[in-house]
């Protein structure tokens, strides 16, 4: 039966359409979301990794990792006559699944545009697992991260996800450059899935998120990829004595 060949058994929700869409994908912010997952018979599915999923997910969703070997295989046993509901952290893997279900002719495909990082956002309700594992590493709770901002010296932070391409890709570069700048700025990492109420109160829905910081100011800001000399150009321009 369908529900044995996924990791966890995919429940019936509900379904209606009316929206936007980005590459034939129906693209929705978290509340169009929750309200159509409500309405009719429909599949809800999760794919990000289990360990997230464990840490909260929405009520009824099933869950299959995007990183899987077998993920493509297991996604395509879904049915084509009932819509699915797709999501992950940023609404990034859970696109990238819609792209396959609509290139092998399913066509009722809908995305959490922004993810379940937009979905906290708006204070919806999640589900957490009674064995779930918190990740801890590089977690910042809001009073260490507001006094890590306003020190007298520039500040550098990458905001990023274990579960994020971009992220991983770029983080040999930041572990560089934190070598080579140490004496000259701070570079921190913070982890948004162990940071959750931070990314909250900060009004974060993506990553990677690199931001500058003096004194509290914002110096500069950029949302996903950098190349390493982008990086090492903007903290020569704020280190230079006429930036002060």
């Amino acid at each position: 039966m369908m529900h044995k060949a996924i990791t966890l058994f995919i429940p019936i929700l509900l379904f209606f359409s009316a929206c936007g869409q980005k590459e034939g994908i129906n693209q929705l912010d978290a509340l169009e979301f929750e309200k159509q997952i409500q309405k009719e018979q429909a599949i809800l599915l999760d794919v990000r990794t289990l360990n997230e999923y464990k840490n909260g997910h929405i009520q009824n969703a099933g869950q299959l990792n995007y990183y899987a070997l077998n993920f493509k295989r297991k996604l395509l046993l879904l049915p084509k006559d009932q819509p699915i509901y797709l999501y992950c952290n940023t609404g990034y893997r859970s696109n990238r699944a819609a792209r396959i279900l609509k290139d092998n002719a399913y066509l009722q495909v809908f995305n959490l545009e922004h993810g379940i990082m937009e979905w906290n956002l708006k204070n919806l309700n999640v589900e957490k697992s009674p064995d779930a594992k918190p990740d801890l590493d590089h977690q910042m709770k809001k009073e260490a991260f507001e006094r890590w901002i306003e020190s007298d010296s520039l500040v550098f932070i990458d905001f990023y996800a274990p579960w994020c391409g971009p992220c991983r890709k770029m983080m040999p570069m930041i572990d560089s450059l934190k070598v080579n700048y140490h004496k000259k700025l701070k570079i921190l990492k913070i982890n948004s899935d162990a940071s959750k109420q931070l990314m909250k109160e900060l009004k974060m829905n993506s990553v990677p998120y690199l931001v500058l910081y003096r004194r509290g100011e914002i110096l500069f800001s950029h949302k996903g990829s950098i190349t390493k000399r982008e990086l090492i150009d903007i903290f020569e321009k704020h280190l230079s004595p006429n930036s002060k």
